[in-house]
């Protein structure tokens, strides 16, 4: 009860500093993040080598090291990831078994555009080529305060965490041979996962915003860690000269969250009875459980 408290007042301290900064000026605002997500693939081959499963797990970590810009004004942001040589699909080889990783969601370079004054996004996703335009709520977080502090760069910092119980749909292929006579097997299965997120925020910067999907705290969250990703602030740039850009997201089919959900789904599945006609290993691909 004690930490809900210091959290309103916290907010209402930071509703009055918004508005003293809306009345003074048009409080804008750009802060870059590097992020870095570690992967853990589970890989079974015939010919048993463990440093294919090594080889993967190095090129996927590389590739799951990103900066993202985040502008942004009092009640509006826009998130989006910055060009990088890293990219493309990753494949290992051993003893004639080759083996390939595809991943949902983890090279997205759409915008996300966030209004938490009205809390709606609509953000650009891609799925296999195929592009959607994602318009809905924005997901409120039941944050709590923690009473722990920090400084990042020149700021002082408070943590707040979020805990929840998700459920997302894993699909599995096994080929258990290289021969002609391998059995090879298409499961789908729900998994739960505790997602717990820890938030360090600064009300020295009176604006709702995070990286991601991530806001409602009484300031930026310049530290974010989700459990598998960890995003960091290393630059921020308030009330730049040159002004501050939202630009808007527009490509794709409009559909909100839940038909983009079975979208993925859908799309996973047939790509997993694509890729069981040939090869030994196995490989996962997930969807859902995330924010």
């Amino acid at each position: 009860m004690k930490h809900k408290s210091i959290f309103r007042t916290l907010l209402a301290v930071a509703l009055l500093v918004q508005a003293a900064f809306l009345g003074a000026q048009d409080f804008q605002g750009t802060a870059t993040y590097h992020s870095a997500t570690k992967m853990n693939i589970k890989f079974k081959s015939p010919v048993g080598d463990d440093a294919l499963s090594e080889d993967l797990k190095k090129q996927l970590n590389k590739q799951m090291q990103k900066e993202y810009t985040l502008n942004f004004t009092l009640s509006e942001s826009t998130w989006k990831e910055n060009e990088s040589l890293s990219g493309g699909g990753m494949s290992a080889s051993s003893g004639g078994v080759t083996t390939q990783v595809i991943t949902m969601g983890g090279g997205n370079k759409g915008i996300l555009y966030k209004n938490t004054a009205e809390a709606r996004f609509e953000q650009e996703q891609d799925v296999f080529g195929k592009h959607f335009l994602v318009k809905d709520e924005l997901q409120k977080y039941d944050w709590q305060l923690t009473g722990e502090t920090k400084k990042i760069g020149n700021y002082n910092c408070q943590q707040a965490v979020y805990e929840k119980i998700t459920t997302r749909k894993s699909f599995k292929m096994i080929s258990s041979s290289v021969n002609d006579d391998e059995t090879k097997e298409n499961d789908m299965e729900e998994v739960q996962d505790t997602i717990k997120v820890t938030a360090w925020f600064t009300p020295e910067i009176p604006v709702s915003h995070g990286p991601e999907n991530y806001w409602g705290l009484p300031g930026l969250i310049l530290e974010l860690n989700n459990g598998r990703t960890t995003m960091v602030c290393s630059k921020v740039v308030l009330n730049p000269k040159e002004g501050v850009e939202l630009k808007m997201p527009s490509k794709g089919k409009e559909v909100n969250r839940e038909e983009f959900r079975k979208i993925q789904e859908a799309k996973v599945e047939e790509m997993m009875k694509k890729y069981s006609g040939g090869g030994g290993g196995t490989f996962r691909i997930s969807t859902g459980g995330g924010q």
